[in-house]
Formats: structure tokens, sequence, C-alpha cells
């Protein structure tokens, strides 16, 4: 078992150092440029498969920490480990001039366990938003000429810990109701570079902005499990996020140089800093799965019991808003709005007695395939108020690590996307995002956190 975990963790390396060979932000969109950047980041290697739906599943061998009422669902003593990493490539096009920018990384780590029959907890760390873009142009001024470089980085990440109770479990059904503590830290910063372009000169000006968070978060969550047959049950979920202020600090500087590639020679012109807040707009997620078993197929000398899943979910998040004292901070200005997402997906496991009839099994039919699609509105719009629109078609698949039976699995899921107004002359981006992500479980018996007894 520990070389299955070596195998594992020895993929997932190679991913992480396959993305940080690429880049090291999780977005390179020049709409990052607003605020606190891009805050649309849950991917994850099982749910993006089925166009990012989340919120509805419970499963034994999931660690859904998205949805904090699903910890209790986890079978008694069987910890989960999770850890993903993304790859994204995107392709930009505005009029005539097109642009390629792949970036990657860590997209998160997370510990969960069921603590008796009612509770639940998890623990972790994951993006709240990311910034990250870089753009140029030249401007004639009549005399000289200047080029002008934007650019974007930074992460405000979140340690978090959550808790579920489920004051209803039972063979056939589950309700229960959770929250998450979250910690949110980390900088996020815009930067203008101005150059004369004078042969080989390299004096010129920068312009810094920079927010920085440190504030406490929450979230709640709702999960329902009611069994409808022997073969099917109904499956829902809600994530709520109320309006919160996270406390902020906002930095300005400009400095002039007459070498830019020399930072220690910079003459700082102007700094100041301005305490206040960014206002987090509530965000609320409903998501529905039903799951039915299908008809058994007899195939040779073999007989698959398989299992079919149908999800939908709707998410609406509203605006981040910023308040400083002493500046008139206006981040988004009229040029923004209320995003929305409706998702759909399929799950198709061609066995769903996985375990006990392994035996018999040949190797795609342990798998589990996913499929989905999603659309959606950003909180973004262009200075003629067209919204930005994000669509995509996604596919997953699981493999699950069957060695001596934990709940182990490697999880691949593939979006192939498109971001813009899809208005002549606009920027529109088209992209393919694929996330690696692998859930590490004891074996039955290697239970972790178990209470031992002496003889």
């Amino acid at each position: 078992m520990r070389y299955t975990y070596f195998n594992i963790l020895l993929l997932l390396c190679f991913s992480l150092n396959a993305s940080f060979s690429f880049g090291q932000q999780l977005t390179a969109h020049p709409l990052t440029s607003y605020g606190i950047g891009d805050h649309q980041l849950n991917d994850h290697g099982i749910y993006s498969g089925m166009g990012n739906i989340f919120a509805p599943f419970l499963d034994s061998g999931q660690l859904n920490y998205l949805n904090p009422a699903s910890y209790a669902s986890l079978s008694k003593g069987n910890t989960l480990f999770s850890i993903g990493v993304n790859q994204r490539i995107s392709f930009f096009r505005q009029n005539e001039t097109a642009d390629t920018r792949p970036t990657g990384n860590l997209n998160h780590l997370a510990l969960g366990f069921r603590i008796k029959k009612h509770f639940g907890m998890a623990m972790g760390l994951k993006p709240l938003s990311a910034k990250g873009y870089y753009l140029s142009e030249k401007i004639f001024t009549g005399i000289d000429s200047i080029r002008n470089i934007y650019k974007g980085s930074g992460y405000i990440n979140q340690v978090f810990l959550g808790g579920t109770y489920a004051p209803l479990v039972r063979k056939g059904t589950y309700l229960a109701f959770g929250s998450h503590l979250g910690y949110n830290f980390g900088t996020v910063k815009n930067q203008r570079i101005s150059q004369l372009i004078q042969g080989t000169s390299a004096a010129g000006g920068i312009m810094e902005e920079l927010i920085s968070v440190n504030a406490l978060s929450y979230e709640a969550g709702f999960s329902f499990y009611q069994k409808l047959g022997d073969k099917s049950d109904l499956r829902l979920g809600t994530t709520y996020k109320p309006t919160l202020s996270l406390n902020s600090v906002l930095e300005q500087s400009f400095y002039n140089s007459s070498n830019l590639n020399v930072p220690s020679g910079y003459d700082t012109l102007f700094s100041d800093s301005y305490q206040g807040s960014v206002i987090q707009g509530s965000s609320l997620v409903i998501g529905i799965a039903y799951r039915n078993g299908l008809n058994p197929r007899k195939i040779k000398t073999r007989t698959l019991h398989p299992e079919l899943t149908l999800a939908l979910q709707y998410q609406r998040n509203e605006l981040f808003s910023y308040r400083f004292e002493g500046y008139s901070y206006t981040s988004f200005g009229s040029q923004s709005q209320p995003s929305q997402r409706y998702s759909v997906g399929i799950e198709y496991k061609p066995e769903r007695f996985l375990y006990e009839n392994i035996a018999n099994l040949k190797l795609f039919d342990k798998f589990t395939y996913r499929l989905g699609a999603y659309y959606g509105i950003l909180p973004y719009a262009d200075p003629a108020n067209y919204p930005f629109i994000e669509q995509g078609l996604t596919v997953g698949l699981g493999i699950p690590v069957l060695a001596q039976q934990s709940f182990s699995s490697i999880n691949f899921s593939c979006t192939i996307g498109q971001r813009g107004t899809f208005e002549t002359s606009s920027l529109q981006e088209n992209f393919i995002a694929i996330q690696l992500g692998a859930i590490l479980s004891p074996a039955r018996f290697e239970r972790w956190f178990r209470k031992r007894k002496m003889d």
C-alpha cells in the first residue's frame, strides 16, 4: 500500500512541477486586474468533469470540501486526504491580436474524516481569488514613444476548518448541516511600467497597487439524501456564503528610475496606504442529483450492474466591493454585475458493486466516466455594458486504486471553454483546462486516527 501512495504522490509531484514550469498563476485573464481578481476557482478533479457541479454530492470515498455538510457521510475510521493541481492554456484574441498564456498550480489540499455517527470534520487550504495577466502597448506622444506594460499577480488563500452535524443518519436517509470557518490571507498586485523607447535607455516609472487581505470568513452548507428504491436515490445540496467585510489594506506607490532593471535604484515619488475592507458579496449554490441503478448487463461470462447519475446546479454570486478610508477605490465602477452559472452533468459507472465483483471486471469496467456542460455570466462587462460570458464542455475520468480495498482514487477532468462578450472587436478567450486530483485513503487494516487498545 505504501508503494501505491508513493506512485500517486509521484504522479502529482510531476504534474505540479509541470505547472510551475509553465507558470505559477491560476489565471491569466486581463479582467483579473479588477479588485482582488478572479474568485471563481472551485476546480476539482471529480466535480469539474460534471460541469463543476459539487453541492449535492455525498460519497464515503470522496472528500467534498466544497460543501461543508458532506463530512458526516464519510465512512467511520476512513480518513481521506485530497490534493489537486490544474493546468490551463488560454488562447486570447482581439481583432488581429492573438496571444497564448499557459497557467497552472496547486488548487487545494484537504483532510477529512467522520467523528462518531453524526459528526464529521475537515480542514485544508484552497484559493479564494487569484490575479494574473500581462499586457503591453506602445503610445506615440508626438515627440517620443512610450511603452506601457501592465502586470498582475498574487493570490488570496483560505485556510479552512469545517464541521458537519447530521441529525438524521439512517440506511436510506441522510440530513446534515455544516459550516466552514476560514482565515483568508494574501496579497494581489497590479503594476504598470512606463518606459521611453529611446535606443537602449531603460529609464521610466512604475505604479504599483497592492491589496492585502487578512480576515476571517464563514459559509454554511446543507445536504440531504433519500433512497427511493432498491436501485435509485435523490440528493440535494446547498451552500451559502453571507455578505462579509474582510479587513484589508490598499497600498499605492509610484517610483522613478534611470534603469528599470535595477530595483535597488528606484526613487520613491509617492507611497501611501489606506485601511479598509473588501466586501465579499453573498453566494448561493443549489444542486440536485438523481442516481439510478440500470438493469444488469450480461457480457459473456460476467454480469455488470451499471449506474447512472444525472445532476443539475445553479450558482449566483453577488458583487465584491471595496471601501478604504480616505480613498475612493472604484475597482469595478459601473462595469459590474452579479455572476451566475447553470450546470448539468452525467456520471456513469459500469459496475456499482465494485469491490464485490472486482475479480470479474475488465480494466475499463472499474472506471467512472463523467460528462458535463455549463453556461455562466461573469461579474465583468465591457465599456458598452455587454456582459462577459463563460461556457464550456467537460469530461472526466475516475480511476480507483483497488489495492487492499482502500477508497483511494485518481481523478482527471478536462474543460474546453470560451470567455468573452462575443461582440465584434471584443476580447475573447478560448481555453483548455485540465484538473488532476488524488484522494488517498488507508486500507481497511490501516485506519488512521484509530483508537487502539492494549491487552
